[in-house]
């Protein structure tokens, strides 16, 4: 059985071949005209016929298939059903089928359909050429990921690829009755991605469900939040500054502020501390004070300025005094500009470089160790005085979550860890790294990474399942090979593929491409004979 592959449109590749047959015919044409004998019209035709086959093959670019052959076998594992078995075996056209328990090797290429595998199990495979078909049953999981540590108040993130039956099911991570994230599937597979913001401390465990069943069970650890230090430095003390800062405070954060009612008046409170602080927001009139572009120069945090008044001279201060390179484009003729969550901006877009960030009317670039930021709005308090908790926190949570500052000893585990499949631990701390990790159950040797003197990594792996404690800081869930089957296959069988093939539930017939030197040498060949014939009587 032969695929084709045009190198062009059909269309084209009809009119290819037809000025190709046009011109080389044209010749044919006036010969049998002028009297040629039908023995040598017949030899040119033929003769252009062959070069025209090659040329037009070339053009399809066939390949052969490889994957209808009796070599071929269909291996199952225990748990799959009969009406599975006869679909994958008439999609692939295969004659051979077996169970996993009764293969042998015989040096064909292998289909292995199912989920529920052990290592002594696959053991046959270890030297095989196979392929992983993943049952297409409803709610299948083929993929889930997500951190398996986070701090608190970060967003969590999960990754995911689940097959449904149904066309509008729905996807949702709840906690209790509080509704965290959701997605709808539609029939077939289905990628994507859920974020929720964490909340709580410690050991955490929160379902995910389809239609309302749980399907799995996401399990992490949520460390203590590092808290910034907020400094506020105004000339007076406005809405916007003392909503933003009370919003702050309820988050926990430190504030401090510092209102500049005069050069001899004043006004300081809060109980942030401003040699430590790493977040500092300002207005315009700031700008000038050489204990601002001091610290800017000399520390590590970041600079908001807000409330402008005068978007582009002071856009354009920022740039001369730091080094930035800012630039704005006007797009209306107004004094201010309505944006879709119904808040007041002025009448510009920021225009979007290389190493900058732009959130909206909000953009950030980083210069050395300090990381600037200069915000549009006018003022966005009046979507907290309205209620609008979710909208102000997606403009503030948002800017505040770019200019995190790097935390002094941090973790980063990757989820679900699986019993008896290896895992990597990363330890991110500015004092001396250990060099071994310890659990009740096992210890995990910590390696210095060579670029990077305040990481370090280590790999860990048990047999056990449930949570394994290694600092007060970190504990980490080992899922048995029940509770994410598939997902357990998949890691067994990731090491056992080459080229990280990995499991493929719409499987596509193999094929060969033939090579084009085939197509290249009989064109050649062809044409050398047409010029050839005009001198050889007959």
């Amino acid at each position: 059985m032969m695929e084709y592959s045009p190198l062009v449109t059909w269309p084209i590749l009809i009119g290819i071949l037809f000025l190709a047959a046009l011109s080389g015919g044209i010749p044919v044409f006036f010969h049998w005209k002028n009297g040629a004998s039908a023995q040598k019209i017949s030899i040119k035709s033929g003769l252009l016929a062959l070069f025209l086959l090659f040329f037009g093959l070339f053009l399809l670019q066939p390949s052969r298939v490889l994957r209808e052959n009796e070599e071929s076998i269909l291996v199952f594992s225990e748990e799959v059903n009969q009406e599975q078995i006869r679909y994958w075996q008439d999609s692939l056209k295969l004659k051979k089928t077996v169970s996993i328990e009764n293969y042998q090797p015989e040096g064909g290429h292998v289909f292995l359909l199912g989920e529920q595998f052990s290592k002594e199990s696959l053991y046959p495979f270890r030297n095989e050429s196979f392929q992983w078909i993943l049952p297409e049953t409803d709610r299948q999981i083929s993929d889930l990921s997500w951190k398996g540590y986070v701090r608190k108040g970060e967003n969590q993130r999960l990754s995911y690829r689940i097959f449904s039956k149904k066309d509008s099911a729905k996807l949702e991570i709840r906690q209790g009755e509080i509704e965290l994230a959701a997605s709808d599937l539609r029939e077939g597979w289905n990628v994507g991605e859920l974020e929720f913001e964490t909340a709580g401390q410690g050991k955490v465990e929160v379902p995910l469900l389809i239609d309302g069943d749980s399907v799995a069970v996401l399990r992490y650890f949520i460390g203590p939040a590092v808290a910034k230090k907020y400094h506020f430095q105004s000339a007076f003390p406005g809405q916007e500054v003392r909503v933003l800062s009370q919003w702050l405070e309820s988050k926990g954060e430190k504030v401090s502020q510092e209102i500049r009612l005069s050069k001899a008046t004043v006004l300081e409170g809060g109980n942030g501390t401003k040699d430590t602080l790493q977040v500092r927001l300002i207005d315009p009139q700031q700008l000038e004070l050489g204990t601002v572009q001091d610290w800017v120069k000399t520390s590590e945090g970041a600079l908001v300025v807000l409330n402008l008044s005068k978007p582009e001279e002071t856009v354009n201060r920022v740039n001369r005094l730091f080094g930035t390179d800012f630039q704005l484009n006007r797009v209306g003729e107004t004094e201010s500009r309505t944006l879709e969550n119904q808040l007041e901006a002025a009448p510009f877009s920021w225009v979007e470089k290389s190493g900058q960030k732009v959130f909206g009317p909000i953009a950030v670039q980083r210069v050395g160790g300090m990381q600037l930021a200069i915000s549009l709005y006018s003022s966005t308090f009046p979507l907290f005085l309205q209620g609008n908790e979710a909208g102000y926190e997606a403009i503030w949570g948002e800017l505040f979550g770019e200019l995190e500052p790097e935390e002094p000893r941090s973790w980063r585990v990757s989820a679900p860890v699986l019993s008896g499949i290896s895992t990597e631990i990363q330890l991110n701390q500015h004092d001396s790294i250990p060099d071994w990790i310890h659990s009740q159950i096992d210890s995990v040797n910590l390696v210095g990474a060579l670029t990077n003197p305040f990481l370090a990594k280590g790999i860990f792996q048990t047999d056990s399942s449930g949570w394994v404690d290694f600092e007060e800081d970190l504990s980490v869930f080992v899922y048995g090979q029940n509770q994410l089957p598939s997902l357990y296959a998949k890691g067994l069988i990731r090491p056992m593929t080459f080229q990280g093939q990995q499991e493929n539930s719409s499987v596509e017939p193999q094929s060969a491409n033939i090579s084009n030197w085939v197509w290249l040498i009989g064109m050649l060949l062809s044409l050398g004979l047409m010029w050839l014939e005009p001198k050889v009587s007959f």
